[in-house]
């Protein structure tokens, strides 16, 4: 009884107490605690959704909305919200997406392939580690992209021009997200194949949430101007 009621009535799936919401990193917690049943919902929505491949960018964008709303604290009904983000704008997301794994593509082709020549010459570990600090960039220049290609209009070429500038403007933030990822996949590699299901149920949306957590105050502060229109009003 206890499990049925935190699953359908309390923790999870309901709201949160009465009051102002939390902010920083208690917001998270606050999050994982009254939502992580609608973050298990996504994460198995995302991998129903990715299954033909090609879908994954549309697929990633509506989990940005899902994520994104749960921040902002704003009314998220979860099927009709991702079906939206899923099908409005797919070509926009399709193609930002092709573009992004063509370029992280050739930079990780190009960290493997001069990264076997140093064990030759030693020289060859500058066009490495230049690759290596590009495809990083790449990387997470996504976690604002798919935000972006959600909850604005900008043009494609625009946002990811967007997406890369907010990549500087934001580095530490950035650069901290990016090692949860690196600890996550190796928690996942050092724990297989008992990580498999977390993996499958809630490891993603997490990861997304943290993501967008990060990203959503900068698009606010230099995109949307939000930041700006509260401090003049």
């Amino acid at each position: 009884m206890g499990w049925y009621q935190a699953l359908y009535e309390g923790n999870g799936r309901g709201e949160g107490p009465p009051g102002p919401r939390p902010k920083g990193l208690r917001l998270l917690g606050d999050i994982l605690r009254w939502h992580w049943w609608t973050l298990v919902k996504a994460n198995i929505l995302f991998w129903l959704f990715c299954l033909p491949l090609v879908t994954i960018p549309a697929a990633l964008k509506a989990l940005s909305r899902v994520c994104v709303l749960l921040l902002r604290g704003e009314p998220l009904d979860l099927w009709p919200d991702w079906w939206g983000a899923f099908r409005q704008g797919f070509a926009r997301a399709t193609a930002a997406g092709a573009l992004m794994g063509v370029m992280l593509g050739g930079a990780g082709f190009g960290v493997a392939f001069y990264g076997r020549g140093m064990a030759e010459s030693g020289l060859l570990a500058a066009p490495a580690l230049i690759l290596l600090v590009l495809a990083a960039i790449l990387v997470m220049s996504l976690f604002s992209l798919f935000p972006l290609l959600e909850f604005s209009e900008l043009g494609l070429g625009e946002a990811v021009r967007s997406a890369l500038l907010l990549v500087m403007v934001r580095l530490p933030q950035n650069l901290a997200v990016l090692a949860v990822l690196a600890v996550l996949a190796a928690a996942y590699v050092l724990a297989y194949p008992y990580s498999t299901f977390v993996l499958a149920a809630i490891a993603l949306s997490l990861f997304w949430l943290i993501a967008c957590f990060a990203a959503w105050p900068g698009l606010e502060r230099y995109v949307f101007h939000i930041s700006e229109e509260k401090t003049e009003e």
